[in-house]
């Protein structure tokens, strides 16, 4: 079994979440992709403009029902306080004993990985896969990244995914503007959003 996670706050998930996620079972033969939404993130401040937990989840199940191999989780939510990664990766691994667990982070992510706690623990205990984004870092940025966050001889594996410029961060500046959002998320997503009146 082979178990991919992708954390995040998903405030709200997006079409590009999607995507990168669909790129990141077929590039590694995914079992299972696993979404885990934070209860609270340790580099963002909580603010007004973050949607409940609840609603938050509530989203990503909504968005990711048509994929056969996306699940979700709140494992984050129901432990509470500040979401690590390297704590969920730990409740997988007690969970699955037997799973082999990759995580995926973003380019910016990586950028700034080693400030991650336990950065160097994840890398032993998970294999990191890092979305290749070709305009934010040069091959020669890409090749120091890489040999910074190998860990015990494990590089990091990166996936390649389209470019898209959709952020969640977009998405709650259109909603609060009265914008369409349509086609940046999914009709079950953007319907959720309108209902319960979020990121208002």
């Amino acid at each position: 079994m082979h178990i991919g996670i992708i954390g995040g706050s998903f405030n709200p998930i997006h079409i590009a979440h999607l995507i990168i996620a669909d790129r990141f079972v077929d590039q590694l033969e995914l079992d299972e992709c696993v979404f885990v939404p934070a209860l609270q993130s340790p580099f963002k401040t909580k603010g007004s403009n973050l949607a409940s937990a609840e609603d938050r989840l509530t989203m990503v199940r909504l968005a990711t029902l048509q994929h056969a191999k996306f699940r979700v989780s709140d494992v984050e939510v129901r432990r509470g306080g500040v979401s690590y990664m390297i704590d969920t990766i730990r409740a997988f691994a007690t969970e699955r004993p037997l799973a082999k667990i990759s995580i995926l982070i973003g380019s910016d992510q990586a950028v700034e990985f080693v400030r991650w706690r336990d950065w160097e623990n994840i890398c032993r205990e998970a294999q990191l896969c890092v979305v290749r984004r070709p305009f934010l870092l040069t091959p020669e940025m890409e090749e120091r990244l890489t040999e910074t966050l190998t860990v015990d001889g494990r590089a990091p594996l990166w996936i390649g995914a389209p470019l898209l410029e959709i952020s969640s961060t977009d998405i709650r500046n259109r909603v609060r503007e009265n914008k369409s959002i349509n086609y940046l998320t999914v009709i079950a997503v953007r319907d959720h959003i309108a209902s319960k009146g979020l990121f208002k």
